[in-house]
């Protein structure tokens, strides 16, 4: 429920766009001075298509306007509802209204100033959203690129090591010496080669104690 006040008198200079869109539980307060009720005819007319509940405040002259204003501002806040003042001129307002009341020069600031300040923040806030979830899926995919790239390294060294052990203990094997047996022993013999004999013999013998 919102109570928008205006001064009758200056009530021809403030833009009425967007009165439609204040709702029937809405009030709409002209404080005039008495005897000067009448509305200017474009303001009537701009008031046509308003839903909001229509109230005149009686005061006895011009200079109680800001007193009648305080008065209204006062009564409306204690009772907890969003009270509003409409004036083409802000110089004239008091301390005290302007701390106690939102002041706008013209109507459609009420009824569309929000809801525009609503949609910005939405918006901004999506965007925000949006922004820290397509850096962590792009953080995420350069984690399990770097993690892939670090496994392929790892297994390409292991498997280098691996062919390295291969090769180390075929060549191992290729140095191990031929096992010797009895028959060699007796070519030496047949041959007269006792020195070569003597050493089959040696080898042999340590083939059988290993």
């Amino acid at each position: 429920m919102k109570y928008v006040l205006i001064s009758l008198s200056e009530s021809s200079k403030i833009d009425f766009s967007g009165v439609e869109k204040l709702g029937k539980t809405d009030h709409l307060v002209f404080v005039y001075i008495k005897g000067k009720k009448t509305l200017p005819a474009g303001v009537k007319a701009a008031l046509e298509e308003a839903k909001a509940e229509i109230e005149y405040f009686e005061i006895g002259a011009s200079s109680e306007v800001w007193l009648a204003m305080s008065y209204l501002i006062g009564y409306h806040t204690a009772s907890k509802h969003e009270t509003i003042v409409i004036t083409g001129d802000k110089s004239k307002l008091p301390s005290k209204i302007v701390k106690d009341a939102k002041v706008y020069s013209a109507l459609r600031a009420v009824v569309g100033g929000a809801s525009t300040s609503s949609s910005k923040s939405a918006a901004k806030t999506t965007k925000k959203a949006t922004s820290s979830k397509t850096s962590t899926a792009k953080k995420t995919t350069t984690a399990k690129k770097t993690s892939t790239a670090k496994k392929s390294t790892t297994t390409k060294k292991a498997s280098t090591t691996k062919s390295t052990a291969k090769k180390a203990t075929t060549k191992k094997t290729s140095a191990k010496k031929k096992n010797v047996d009895v028959g060699d022993i007796i070519t030496s013999l047949s041959k007269g080669d006792t020195k070569s004999a003597s050493k089959q013999l040696s080898d042999l013998a340590g083939q059988f104690f290993k």
